[in-house]
């Protein structure tokens, strides 16, 4: 009698999810297909049938936020106006952010991701920026949106503050996201 396989869609949410427990352990360079095999007692060919490098293991890992990115910008875009279409995107932003919260804690600073990162993700990180800077970004919107993503990344990536809950994070994130990329007008 033939042993029952496993549906292919099966093994890898089981590759996916182990590659995840082991970059939040070792980081994304210092995790090896042999290390995600091993972990799941397979063989190293066994992991290559599911995907082909641990760039697209991290990419299948990123894909959520990358959808999630996507619909936000998406519905900021069919805004009439730029500071509609802005606060649209820090919000979803804010809301994408906590969602994917534990994904984060394992990303967000890991020296291997600019390396990694698929070139969708980069794209639609691009687009964003454009909402949040505005149509004629000068210095202070430029500098104000890589403030806000930096600091949103960490503060959700951030294990000090992981007591926080969900709700409490998302609203003094929402908060400071509205003070922090935000249009200057004279004066301000």
């Amino acid at each position: 009698m033939a042993k029952p396989v496993s549906p292919r869609g099966l093994a890898r949410g089981r590759v996916l999810d182990c590659a995840v427990a082991l970059f939040a352990e070792c980081g994304v360079h210092g995790t090896s297909l042999k290390m995600i095999a091993q972990r799941l007692g397979v063989s190293k060919a066994a992991v290559y049938y599911q995907f082909s490098s641990k760039e697209e293991i991290a990419t299948e890992v990123l894909r959520p936020i990358l959808e999630d990115v996507t619909r936000v910008i998406k519905i900021a875009e069919a805004l009439p106006d730029w500071e509609a279409r802005r606060a649209v995107a820090c919000s979803g932003l804010v809301e994408m952010a906590i969602r994917h919260r534990q994904l984060a804690a394992v990303f967000v600073g890991d020296p291997a991701m600019p390396l990694i990162a698929p070139m969708e993700l980069r794209a639609v990180t691009g687009e964003l920026r454009k909402l949040l800077e505005g149509p004629e970004p000068d210095a202070q919107s430029r500098i104000a949106v890589a403030v806000f993503f930096a600091g949103m990344g960490n503060a959700v990536a951030d294990p000090l503050l992981a007591d926080i809950d969900d709700d409490e994070l998302h609203g003094v994130l929402l908060d400071l996201s509205n003070r922090i990329v935000r249009p200057t007008t004279d004066g301000d």
